[in-house]
C-alpha cells in the first residue's frame, strides 16, 4: 500500500501486525493492516488494502529485525513529532517535515517491521493531534508507540544458542524490558481458516509478543539457526547439517569447489612431472653407474648436479605455493633440467664412440 507521510484524516481503526509460519514450506507470512483488511487477506482477497502482505524464508523476522543501537527512530522519528505537539504551528510544518522523511524512507524499504513501526508511529502522531489538551495526547502517544522503537535496541533479538544454534528457551521475565505495561506482551491467536488449520499470531502494542511466540514454535519444532558458509548470512535449517541458505549460494560454493578441486590438480600435475624428472635422473645416474669404464669424475659430477636440480626444485615450488610463481613456469623450467643430465650423460659417451 501507498502511503505519505502528511497529514491527513487519521485511521482510528486498529492497525494490526499478523504472523503466520508454515513448518513444512519453512515460509513465515506478514500481514499488516486493519483487523476486516487482514482477515479479508488471509481468506484470499488479494484486493484488500493492507499496508504489507510478504512471505519470506521461515526465521526472516527474527534474523533481519530491525536494529537501532543509535536511537535514530527515537531522534529522527518520535523526537520531532513529540515537540510538534507541544510548539506553535508555525514550527510544526518542518518538524513533521522531518519525522516524515525519516519515517518515508523506512516505510519504502518494504521490510513489513519498519512499515507497521512508522505506519503506527506517524498514525498516532496524527491522532494525538486531534484532542484539545496536546500535553495528555502526547503523552498517550509516546507512551503507544515507544515500544516499538523500543524493540529496535534490542541486542539478541534473534536468540539462539551460539555454538549448536538452537533458538533459546523464552523467558519473558528476562527478554522483555521492564518498562513494558502489562498490555504491550499480549497475543491473540486466529484461525481464520479452519479447513486448513492456519494459526496466525496477532499483535498490536508492540512487537515482543510476536518474537517470543515466533522463537517458542522454532523450539517446539526443533529448528536451528545457522550461518551460510559463502554469504555469512544467518538462516533457518531443519539440522545442523546445512551449511548453505540458498540456491544461489550452493552454485557458489560449487564453481568455488571445482576451482579448487582444478588447483589440486594442477598442484598435482606438476609435482608428478617433478618426480618423473627425477626418476628420470636417477635412471640415467645409475646407468653410468653401471657402465663400465665411466669416469668417476663425470659421475661425481653428475650427482652433484642432481643434488642441484633437487635444491632448486624445492624452492620453486615453494614459490609456487606462496602464490610467487606459477605451474606453468615451474613445468617449463624442468624441461630444460632434462637437457643437463642428458649432455652431461652424452658427454662420455661421444667420447667412447
Amino acid at each position: 500500500m501507498e502511503y505519505d507521510f502528511q497529514r491527513h484524516e487519521p485511521c482510528f481503526d486498529r492497525v494490526l501486525f499478523v504472523l503466520t509460519l508454515d513448518r513444512k514450506k519453512m515460509k513465515e507470512r506478514i500481514v499488516a493492516g486493519t483487523e476486516t483488511a487482514v482477515r479479508s487477506r488471509l481468506r484470499g482477497n488479494p484486493d484488500a488494502e493492507v499496508i504489507c502482505d510478504v512471505t519470506r524464508q521461515l526465521g526472516t523476522f527474527l534474523i533481519e529485525f530491525e536494529q537501532d543501537p543509535d536511537g535514530k527512530w527515537n531522534r529522527l522519528g518520535l523526537a520531532p513529532l513529540r515537540e510538534a505537539l507541544h510548539t506553535n504551528r508555525w514550527k510544526q510544518p518542518d518538524l513533521e517535515k522531518t519525522a516524515g522523511s525519516f519515517l518515508q524512507q523506512k516505510y519504502q524499504t518494504g521490510d513489513p517491521v519498519r512499515q507497521y513501526a512508522a505506519f503506527r508511529i506517524w498514525e498516532g502522531y496524527l491522532v494525538a493531534r486531534e484532542y484539545r489538551n496536546r500535553s495528555a495526547a502526547c503523552d498517550r502517544f509516546i507512551e503507544s508507540v515507544s515500544p516499538f522503537t523500543l524493540a529496535f535496541q534490542t541486542n539478541t533479538t534473534a536468540g539462539f544458542e551460539q555454538r549448536m544454534g538452537r533458538p533459546v528457551p523464552s523467558d519473558p521475565s528476562h527478554r522483555l524490558p521492564p518498562q513494558l505495561l502489562p498490555e504491550d506482551t499480549r497475543l491473540a491467536l486466529w484461525y481464520p481458516d479452519q479447513r486448513m488449520g492456519m494459526e496466525c499470531a496477532c499483535a498490536y502494542e508492540s512487537f515482543y509478543p510476536a518474537m517470543i511466540y515466533y522463537l517458542n514454535r522454532l523450539k517446539d519444532w526443533g529448528l536451528c539457526f545457522r550461518q551460510c558458509k559463502v554469504c555469512s548470512r544467518f538462516f533457518l535449517a531443519k539440522s545442523q547439517r546445512y551449511e548453505l541458505c540458498s540456491e544461489k549460494c550452493r552454485k557458489a560454493q560449487a564453481l568455488q569447489n571445482k576451482r579448487e578441486f582444478d588447483e589440486r590438480a594442477r598442484e598435482n600435475n606438476y609435482d608428478l612431472l617433478y618426480k618423473n624428472e627425477c626418476q628420470n635422473w636417477r635412471n640415467k645416474i645409475n646407468k653410468s653407474k653401471n657402465t663400465a669404464g665411466f669416469p668417476e669424475e663425470r659421475l661425481e659430477e653428475m650427482m652433484i648436479a642432481f643434488e642441484t636440480f633437487k635444491k632448486e626444485a624445492l624452492q620453486r615450488k615453494k614459490l609456487i605455493r606462496t602464490g610467487e610463481s606459477n605451474p606453468k613456469d615451474f613445468t617449463n623450467w624442468l624441461y630444460q633440467q632434462s637437457d643437463i643430465i642428458a649432455e652431461l650423460t652424452e658427454k662420455y659417451t661421444k667420447k667412447v664412440f
